[in-house]
C-alpha cells in the first residue's frame, strides 16, 4: 500500500513539473509557475533544478521571499552550504523574523562546527516561532549542547520539545537517554516507558531503561528490559553484556554465563565479555577456567586493564606474589604515576616480603597524588613493615585529615599486610603521646587487625 501511495505522490508531483513547465513556456515570466516547480523538484529531490527554478521566482519577484528560502533548502541538499548560507542571510536582511530560515542557518552551522553560531540562530529561530511542532529547532540546539558539553541546557530543550510534542516517541527516547546521562534516572525509566508506549520499537529504548532500572537497583526489571531488547535485536553484544551484568547482580551466575557466551557467539572477539565470563567463573569457583579467560583477553588486548587487574588478584590469592606484580607493572606501563597503580604495587611488595621496594611505590604513588588515601594508607603500611611505625602514623594522620573514614574501609589489607609484631609497634609508637590522633588510628588498626 506505502509503495502505491508514494508513486501515486511522485506521479502527481511530476505531473505538477509537466503543467508548470508547459506554463512557463507560454508565460516566461510566470514567477509563481517558477516557485511551484521548485516545490515539487525539492519534494521530488532533484536538488539543483529545484534550486535554479526558485531563483527565477525570486528574480522575477524579489517580494517571493519564501523562494529564496527554499533555493537555500535545495542547495544545502546539496551540500553546499556556503551559498545556502547566502541565501538565508538574504532572507533575514529582508524579513528579520523569517523563523525557518533562522533554523536552517543554526542548522548549517552545526554541520559546519560553527557552534556558537549554532546556537545564536536556534535560539532566534525558536525566539520567533515558540512553538513551532515539530519542534526541530529545540531539537537540534539539544544536540549543539551536548557536543558543547552543556547537558543540562540539552535536557531543558528536550523538554520543551516534549511539552510541544508530547505524542512524538523519537523525543521520549532522547529525553530518557539525556536523563540517564544526567544521572535521572526515574525520570529515564519514565520516558523510556512512554516512548514504548508511543510506538518506538528499538533496542536502544530498552537498553537505556534496562541501565537505569540497574541504577536504581530494580534488577528484575532490568532484566525484563535487557530481554525486551534482544527480542528487537540478537545481535548486538553490547545487550547481552548488560544483560549478563544483571544476572551477576542476581547472583544468578548460570544465566550469567549462558548468556555472556551468547555475547561471544555474535562477537567472538570481544575482550569484555570474555573478561566478564571469567569473573562469573571465579565467583563459581572455577579458577583455571577464570585464569583462560582473562589470558584470552589480552590475547586479544594487551592492554586491558581488567583483565590484568583481575589476573593479579587470583595470582595474589595464591600467594604468587611475582606473577600479580608483574601483571600491574604491565598496566603501570600504559598508566604510568597513576596512584592507584602504584599504590597496589607497594601493597603487593609488602605482601611479598620486599618492604624496601614497598616503600618506594609508595612514596611514587604519594608524589604522583599528594592527597591521595589509598598512596598514603599503602605508604603507611610499607614504613610500619620497614620498621618505621613513627613515618607510618604520620602518613596515615595525613590520610585521616583527607578522608576520615577512608581506613575503616581497609580490613582485608590490613590483615595481609601488618603482622602481630608491626601491630605492638605501631601500638607503643603510639603511646609517646607525640601526636593525638596516633591513638585513634592505631586503636582502628588494632580493631582491623583483630577481626581477622
Amino acid at each position: 500500500m506505502k509503495e502505491n501511495t508514494d508513486g501515486d505522490k511522485v506521479a502527481r508531483l511530476e505531473k505538477l513539473v509537466a503543467t508548470c513547465t508547459e506554463v512557463i513556456r507560454r508565460e516566461p515570466r510566470n514567477w509563481a509557475a517558477y516557485h511551484d516547480m521548485g516545490v515539487a523538484l525539492l519534494e521530488l529531490g532533484r536538488y539543483k533544478e529545484a534550486a535554479e527554478a526558485f531563483g527565477h521566482a525570486h528574480d522575477l519577484n524579489r517580494r517571493d521571499i519564501e523562494a529564496l528560502h527554499l533555493a537555500g533548502v535545495a542547495l544545502a541538499e546539496m551540500k553546499e552550504y556556503d551559498r545556502a548560507i547566502a541565501r538565508w542571510k538574504e532572507v533575514i536582511k529582508t524579513n528579520p523574523d523569517h523563523a525557518a530560515s533562522h533554523y536552517f542557518l543554526g542548522k548549517v552551522y552545526a554541520l559546519k562546527g560553527m557552534w556558537d553560531a549554532a546556537i545564536h540562530e536556534l535560539k532566534k529561530s525558536i525566539e520567533i516561532s515558540p512553538d513551532t511542532n515539530p519542534p526541530l529547532a529545540y531539537l537540534h540546539l539539544a544536540e549543539v549542547y551536548l557536543i558543547r558539553g552543556r547537558p543540562d541546557a540539552a535536557v531543558a530543550c528536550w523538554e520543551k520539545a516534549r511539552d510541544i510534542a508530547p505524542d512524538d516517541a523519537g523525543i521520549r527516547q532522547n529525553l530518557g537517554a539525556a536523563y540517564l546521562d544526567a544521572g535521572q534516572f526515574e525520570e529515564a525509566v519514565a520516558e523510556c516507558r512512554e516512548a514504548v508506549r508511543l510506538g518506538a520499537k528499538s533496542p536502544s529504548v530498552e537498553l537505556n531503561m534496562g541501565i537505569a532500572l540497574m541504577k536504581l537497583g530494580r534488577v528484575d526489571e532490568a532484566v525484563s528490559a535487557y530481554q525486551r531488547a534482544l527480542e528487537l535485536d540478537d545481535r548486538d553484544p553490547e545487550l547481552y553484556m548488560n544483560l549478563g551484568e544483571a544476572y551477576l547482580v542476581k547472583g544468578d551466575l548460570d544465566e550469567a554465563v549462558k548468556t555472556w557466551r551468547k555475547a561471544l557467539d555474535v562477537a567472538p572477539g570481544y575482550a569484555d565479555a570474555h573478561h566478564n565470563l571469567g569473573v562469573a567463573y571465579l565467583r563459581q569457583g572455577r579458577v583455571a577456567e577464570a585464569v583462560r579467560e582473562w589470558k584470552k583477553v589480552l590475547e586479544i588486548d594487551p592492554d586491558h586493564v581488567k583483565a590484568r587487574v583481575s589476573l593479579a588478584a587470583v595470582r595474589a590469592q595464591e600467594g604468587r606474589f611475582d606473577e600479580a606484580i608483574e601483571q600491574w607493572e604491565a598496566v603501570l606501563e600504559v598508566h604510568k604515576d597513576n596512584p592507584d597503580v602504584l599504590a597496589s604495587l607497594g601493597e603487593l611488595h609488602i605482601r611479598k616480603g620486599d618492604f624496601g621496594q614497598a616503600v618506594d611505590y609508595g612514596r611514587q604513588a604519594v608524589i604522583a597524588a599528594p592527597g591521595h588515601p589509598r598512596a598514603l594508607f599503602v605508604l603507611g603500611l610499607a614504613l610500619a613493615r620497614r620498621g618505621d611505625p613513627r613515618g607510618a602514623l604520620d602518613a596515615w594522620a595525613k590520610m585521616h585529615s583527607k578522608d576520615e573514614a577512608f581506613i575503616s574501609t581497609q580490613g582485608s589489607t590490613v590483615r595481609a599486610c601488618l603482622d602481630e609484631a608491626t601491630v605492638r609497634s605501631l601500638e607503643r609508637e603510639a603511646e609517646k603521646g607525640r601526636n593525638a590522633l596516633d591513638p585513634v588510628l592505631v586503636e582502628k588498626v588494632r580493631e582491623l587487625h583483630g577481626n581477622g
